[in-house]
């Protein structure tokens, strides 16, 4: 809580006393007036004078009084999840109106990483903007451009060192609500839906007229006529035009308040982020009519009276409609720098997020990034795990192959090696003790069933997601594979050699890989290309018991009859030979 002392009274406290006692106050002296004034001299109108100072004097305290529960809020909520729901379509939708650079994060190996799980814990944005650029973020690792990855870095650290600057930030973006903008992107990025209007010359000859329109009162008695008529035809017009865009006003208003909300963090002169302010400067001196076209459009107001007045001059003169098509001519003119004011604010708004993010983990590193095909992970952990354990391990010229039995860790420990890598790139911080390894663009194949509804087997979902690992290398990126048993849809005998001919391949290639199977032959067959590693357990009073640390070499342990003893399974399963005796 944002606690300010002001003697023995918090700052907030403070605060509110004085706007509410403004208030009884401006009450007081207006009603003193109003009844001294009626009743014994109008002299005593001049309390009207208190009464207006102490009616703004509550106006500001209670804005300022606002403003201070919102920085409390935010200092109450920096580095803590925000629960709420998210629409994973909407939340794409940059991504996907977006080209897609090298290394781009397939939809497999997002699935199986559980991105949209890390997402949602890593997501504290305020806008639309801010949660789909951090998204595309997290789907567009950063290959062979340190300083891009650094500069972003610098971006973090200056929200984690600066509260004050930081919640400047923050007041800007909370503003303009997580609700609005849902279609900032396909506006901006894609071709709009909405044909300009064939109709715009008679739209601006009924504007002039409806702006005319006055003079025939002082022409004719019967003036009123022609404005009405004018009226009626302008009615007409405007409910017409009103349906075919009606649904794009909440796009173009949210695009206004972007531009507000990038003139205002703009204003704050942050140092730290002149290059953001720079690009936006710029583009803002491009787009400064955007604001004027688009006014009135989609007029919204809490008093009725307004909002019934302000509709029937807009439809009067044409101004929304009219506005509508001015806005939509203006994003065509100025595509780019709209584009560069949503980068901007996004940007920010994501990068704020990760920072609030970082601060909630129990530890993490910078990557460091090295020139040789390596990468050396101390104590990496899974971030989703509650309690994890972490592990250690390094790859290199040789795979990765662990054994274990299910439970033990596995696929675990494959995800937060997949996952270490992807934020190395993206966000700049692994969770683990210290990450030193080379620019990989990341595949994976981890987990998973048959598609009953393309009616694909098993079998054939894993060849086809292999496949698309062994299209993917290439000899100027090092390619990071990650593969969880694969071809378990068929026999022992074709999966063994499958499994064996394919690793083989592509630890030829440039690519680093880390596997796990069941298929113990697999450690010897792969001995001189692939380290083995494994996961161990044992059966104990609570069933199997897990320590979840990675061991040098092969599984040795057999461990599946003891759990079915466990269990009490029927002695003729578990010791048909013992029981044959007996």
């Amino acid at each position: 809580m944002f606690v300010k002392k002001s003697g023995d009274v918090s700052l907030m406290e403070f605060t509110k006393y004085k706007a509410y006692g403004s208030a009884f106050l401006c009450a007081s002296f207006a009603y003193a007036s109003f009844v001294l004034g009626n009743n014994v001299s109008r002299s005593y109108y001049v309390l009207l004078i208190p009464a207006v100072i102490f009616a703004i004097i509550s106006y500001f305290s209670f804005r300022n009084l606002s403003h201070i529960r919102l920085i409390a809020e935010l200092r109450d909520t920096w580095g803590k999840k925000i629960e709420r729901t998210r629409d994973f379509e909407v939340i794409r939708r940059h991504f996907d109106n977006t080209p897609k650079p090298q290394g781009t994060i397939d939809d497999r190996t997002w699935s199986d990483l559980d991105m949209n799980v890390l997402f949602s814990e890593m997501d504290r944005t305020f806008t639309v903007p801010g949660q789909q650029t951090l998204y595309r973020i997290l789907r567009t690792p950063i290959i062979n451009n340190e300083h891009a990855l650094r500069k972003r870095n610098e971006v973090l650290n200056f929200f984690r060192d600066n509260q004050h600057r930081r919640e400047e930030i923050q007041v800007v973006l909370n503003k303009m609500d997580e609700r609005f903008g849902e279609g900032l992107s396909d506006l901006l990025w894609t071709s709009f839906t909405v044909e300009p209007s064939p109709r715009m010359p008679l739209f601006k000859f009924l504007h002039i007229a409806a702006c005319l329109s006055p003079i025939a009162f002082l022409i004719s008695r019967y003036g009123f006529l022609l404005v009405l008529a004018i009226f009626l035809v302008n009615m007409i017009l405007h409910f017409n035009e009103q349906k075919r865009i009606r649904s794009h006003f909440d796009s173009v208003k949210a695009l206004s308040r972007l531009i507000f909300a990038a003139k205002q963090i703009v204003a704050l002169d942050c140092e730290d982020l002149q290059e953001y302010n720079k690009v936006c400067s710029k583009a803002l001196r491009e787009v400064e009519k955007y604001q004027r076209a688009v006014q009135y459009v989609g007029v919204e107001t809490t008093d009725p009276l307004v909002g019934l007045f302000q509709q029937y001059i807009g439809i009067f003169f044409l101004s929304e409609v009219r506005g509508f098509y001015r806005a939509i001519e203006i994003i065509e003119e100025k595509r780019p720098e709209m584009q560069q004011i949503f980068g901007v604010i996004g940007e920010l708004d994501a990068l704020q997020s990760v920072a609030s993010y970082r601060v909630h983990l129990e530890f993490y590193c910078e990557p460091l990034f090295i020139a040789e095909k390596r990468i050396t992970i101390e104590d990496a952990y899974h971030p989703l795990v509650a309690d994890p354990i972490s592990n250690s391990i390094t790859a290199d010229k040789k795979g990765i192959l662990v054994t274990g039995s299910n439970m033990s860790g596995k696929s675990t420990f494959l995800r937060s090696i997949g996952l270490n890598a992807l934020l190395a790139q993206t966000i700049f911080t692994c969770h683990a003790r210290s990450y030193e390894g080379c620019c990989v663009q990341l595949i994976t194949c981890i987990g998973r069933s048959d598609n009953v509804v393309e009616g694909k087997s098993y079998y054939l979902e894993e060849a086809l997601a292999v496949r698309r690992i062994i299209r993917s290398l290439e000899d100027r990126v090092v390619t990071l594979c990650i593969l969880d048993e694969m071809f378990r849809g068929t026999n022992s005998e074709e999966r063994i050699t499958a499994g064996h001919r394919v690793l083989n391949y592509i630890i030829q290639r440039n690519a680093i890989v880390f596997v796990a199977t069941h298929d113990l032959e697999l450690t010897e067959l792969l001995v001189d290309s692939y380290t083995n590693v494994h996961f161990s357990e044992r059966v104990g009073s609570q069933g199997l018991e897990f320590d979840y640390k990675l061991k040098t070499g092969p599984s040795t342990t057999k461990n599946a009859i003891a759990l079915l003893r466990y269990l009490e399974y029927p002695k003729e399963i578990t010791d048909p030979g013992m029981h044959q005796l007996h």
